[in-house]
């Protein structure tokens, strides 16, 4: 990594929401708007957009943490604006605040933390998950049923 991350640093981006990105591609009793899970993962981006000039070859980065509270609704075909702002690095992890606008108000706010990664490090971590040796059994839970409470 270039030591260049500094707080203040930001980036502001543009993007037109698609019907791919409404709510309604997730459950067919939700509303033609943007979704969440795409607002985050236009956020993700963003930040990953101001970090990727700094990184060094074979580096890259990833979210760790994502809070985010998404309080207005933007419908699908208007545009948003995603800022992202640096307000702290600490070793490899840079901590970004986030708002997110469509054309007339602010429809989100909140923290997404970034962690610079090795890629060839991270590769082998993924490739061992996936050997047959390595998968577990998935966690069963029994039902709880309201008699075993008393």
């Amino acid at each position: 990594m270039k030591p260049s991350f500094e707080p203040g640093m930001f980036i502001e981006k543009r993007i037109d929401t698609k019907p791919d990105m409404a709510a309604s591609r997730f459950h067919d009793n939700s509303p033609q708007v943007l979704s969440s899970p795409s607002l985050i993962t236009f956020v993700q981006t963003t930040c990953a957009d101001l970090m990727a000039p700094f990184l060094d070859k074979g580096e890259m980065v990833v979210s760790t943490r994502i809070e985010m509270s998404h309080f207005a609704s933007a419908p699908i075909g208007s545009a948003i604006t995603v800022r992202a702002e640096i307000i702290k690095t600490q070793g490899s992890t840079i901590y970004f605040k986030i708002d997110a606008y469509d054309e007339t108000e602010k429809i989100a706010s909140g923290y997404n933390d970034m962690f610079i990664i090795d890629e060839d490090r991270f590769a082998r971590g993924i490739e061992r998950k996936l050997r047959p040796d390595t998968k577990k059994d998935p966690i069963r839970i029994s039902p709880l049923l309201i008699s075993d409470l008393n």
